[in-house]
């Protein structure tokens, strides 16, 4: 019996696309074979050779496909990554990425059109927030810990590891990271900010404060991070020294939680550096690393990362771009018996988890978010959906030489279809049957949020919030009391991760 109660299809006559419709098939494959038990549930655990969700994975796996192909699941993981009472988010070793999960959280809200997980995720999400900004915001505004997803060393220039530790591959067990800011950190931060501001509009609370913290947040960031002389964004800051390194899910953030002007976007993937096989977590090498011996958090090819990149880049409009990005990540999983490993060596393209602490690390099998993320760059790239409560939101990226496609979609229930086509218009709207055909654009806005661009009009049935039933138990039950936070109160979870 299948666990997938949605479907993401996609089909197309020309033999790129059907490459890609097979890729995606298998994605949502390993998709399901990573659905396991838990407690009397079933979540979706970060992966082959991981049996645990996590946070971060629980997030992306979320917002990346999960929303889409199995919601009842993906909202479960979501909850099994809080504290025990459901109230906040787990507060785990792992503290300076954990405000993703209100991503996932507000992506599975919009696609469902649950109200009563929207409150759950406003709940949970204000609440963690509350500790979060006591323990780690800083005084110039900015949020201070490693960089989201590198819990390892490699992600890190030398002059912040700690010499005395040489074996030691936790980010945390070096304590000068502790107390960087980094951009793709805090590029999160403003993303969390705007899903809480449109959470609480869904559940009747003033967004405008929220949406406020998030412009703020994200002008703190550009005049931080921006290198204007070189018309790029830096790393990482460190005693107020920024890094000048690119840091690829850094720059992909900035630019889909409108941290980035659209002047600043456009630049940003004009000027990224790439590995012959893909953009690389952090780029170029940290010294003791190079192309035969690359840092796992370092030059090392992170499926994820490339993939949320590859969004970002379509978000932009250059659909060059986005089709060398696409096919890059394609290459990485095809085969005879396409398999979605960890990480990937970045000159051969073949699976190699990089190197760390003097030794070459293992590629783990069946990585949840590396096939997650190929379906979410189908989703948000190449047919740039973007789910919001009032309506589905379609801005497409169709690369030149794939062809005429079709994209079908669970979006509320109800199977959804795209034609996506490379002179297809920018702009959607949806027929009284249920279908989705571009049209002439209409209002197209980039860089306000991720989710900005023209709205699908729809018969209200299919793509507006189900009635509540006031008398119903709601389906997600969510604490409506703001919990008072313990902070002398040791993490009890442990994050786990991929270091």
């Amino acid at each position: 019996m299948s666990h997938l109660t949605g479907r993401v299809r996609l089909t197309g006559t020309g033999a790129a696309a059907q490459r890609l419709g097979r890729l995606v098939d298998a994605a949502a494959a390993c998709v399901e074979r990573n659905i396991v038990p838990r407690d009397g549930r079933r979540v979706l655990r970060a992966g082959g050779g991981y049996p645990d969700p996590w946070t971060r994975d629980a997030a992306i796996n979320t917002w990346q496909a999960a929303a889409w192909l199995c919601p009842d699941v993906a909202a479960d993981t979501l909850r099994a990554v809080c504290e025990p009472d459901g109230r906040t988010i787990a507060d785990d070793d792992q503290w300076w990425d954990q405000i993703i999960w209100l991503v996932g959280a507000h992506q599975l809200a919009m696609v469902t059109g649950d109200a009563s997980w929207a409150r759950f995720g406003y709940d949970v999400g204000v609440a963690t927030l509350r500790r979060l900004d006591e323990r780690y915001l800083g005084p110039e505004g900015l949020y201070r810990g490693p960089a989201v997803m590198a819990d390892g060393i490699t992600g890190y220039p030398p002059s912040l590891h700690d010499p005395g530790q040489p074996d030691a591959s936790f980010a945390l067990d070096h304590a000068a990271v502790r107390h960087v800011r980094c951009l793709s950190t805090n590029a999160t931060y403003v993303w969390a900010l705007g899903c809480l501001a449109e959470l609480g509009a869904v559940a009747g609370i003033d967004p405008a404060p929220w949406s406020s913290r998030a412009e703020a947040l994200a002008g703190r960031v550009r005049n931080a991070f921006w290198i204007d002389a070189e018309h790029r964004f830096g790393y990482l800051l460190a005693d107020g020294v920024l890094d000048g390194h690119q840091e690829g899910l850094g720059l992909a953030l900035a630019i889909l939680s409108g941290t980035a002007t659209p002047a600043q976007a456009e630049v940003t993937v004009a000027g990224a550096v790439r590995a012959p096989r893909g953009l690389p977590a952090v780029s170029p090498h940290f010294a003791g690393y190079d192309d035969d011996r690359p840092g796992r958090h370092g030059g090392a090819l992170w499926p994820m990362i490339m993939g949320v990149w590859a969004q970002a880049v379509a978000a932009t409009g250059d659909r060059q771009a986005f089709g060398t990005d696409l096919d890059l990540l394609l290459r990485l999983f095809d085969g005879p018996e396409p398999s979605f490993r960890e990480v990937y060596h970045p000159v051969t393209g073949r699976p190699d988890g990089g190197w760390q602490t003097g030794r070459n690390w293992r590629s783990e099998p069946d990585q949840t978010w590396s096939a997650a993320t190929l379906i979410g760059t189908v989703l948000y790239g190449l047919a740039g959906l973007r789910p919001a409560w009032d309506g589905l939101l379609c801005h497409p990226c169709v690369p030149p030489g794939l062809g005429d496609l079709e994209l079908t979609v669970h979006w509320r229930g109800r199977p959804v279809t795209l034609s996506l086509s490379e002179t297809a218009p920018s702009s959607a709207t949806v027929d009284a049957a249920g279908t989705v055909h571009p049209s002439q654009p209409s209002d197209l806005n980039h860089g306000d949020r991720y989710f900005g661009s023209a709205q699908v009009q729809a018969e209200p049935k299919y793509l507006s919030p189900p009635v509540q039933d006031a008398e119903a138990e709601p389906k997600y039950l969510s604490p409506m009391v703001q919990p008072e936070v313990d902070h002398s109160a040791q993490p009890h979870v442990p994050g786990g991760g991929h270091a």
